[in-house]
């Protein structure tokens, strides 16, 4: 093919003498103008194969996001168990220093007795508050222990006390 393409470009003089044969620019034109009309078509499975490897791309990537984004919903940490048995043992302390002022005041009406169970009931409502609003935000760590820790175990030391002085009354 080079050799023939050579030796055309070295005898090109002759070749733009010598006439063309007769009707070869109509056949030329004819053919020229059916290559116009064949529109090539591109099947639609090649024009979408981009398309469909960029959703594969995005899909293969995007999935450890999706599967991270649902793991800390389901997740429960593991000191969930532990915070909750730490508010239910203070609780249960709380509530048996409770009926203990009740008793008392249900045993000896009078004044002292009265403050002293309305002072037990003001720690009770300042538990409640603190597992209300602090307890659902508090993060499941050690910080979160600690503070469950704080909270109840002041308010038992107050329970406590508010008992020591009913025993105290008690013996006067």
């Amino acid at each position: 093919m080079d050799r023939l393409k050579d030796y055309i470009e070295q005898h090109r003089e002759a070749f733009d003498e010598i006439p063309l044969p007769e009707g070869h620019l109509d056949r030329f034109a004819a053919r020229l103008e059916q290559e116009e009309e064949k529109v090539k078509t591109v099947p639609l499975w090649r024009r979408l194969m981009p398309l469909a490897a960029a959703i594969a791309l995005f899909l293969c990537l995007s999935v450890p996001f999706w599967i991270q984004r649902e793991t800390p919903d389901s997740y429960v940490c593991e000191l969930h168990s532990e915070m909750s048995e730490l508010h239910t043992y203070y609780r249960m302390q709380l509530e048996d220093h409770l009926m203990e002022l009740e008793a008392a005041s249900e045993a000896h009406p009078s004044e002292a007795f009265r403050n002293l169970l309305e002072a037990g009931l003001q720690i009770e409502a300042s538990c409640q508050q603190f597992d209300n609003q602090v307890l659902p935000t508090l993060p499941c760590s050690d910080e979160g222990i600690f503070v469950i820790n704080q909270q109840y175990r002041n308010s038992l030391n107050s329970m406590q006390i508010l008992c020591q002085q009913c025993m105290n009354l008690k013996n006067e």
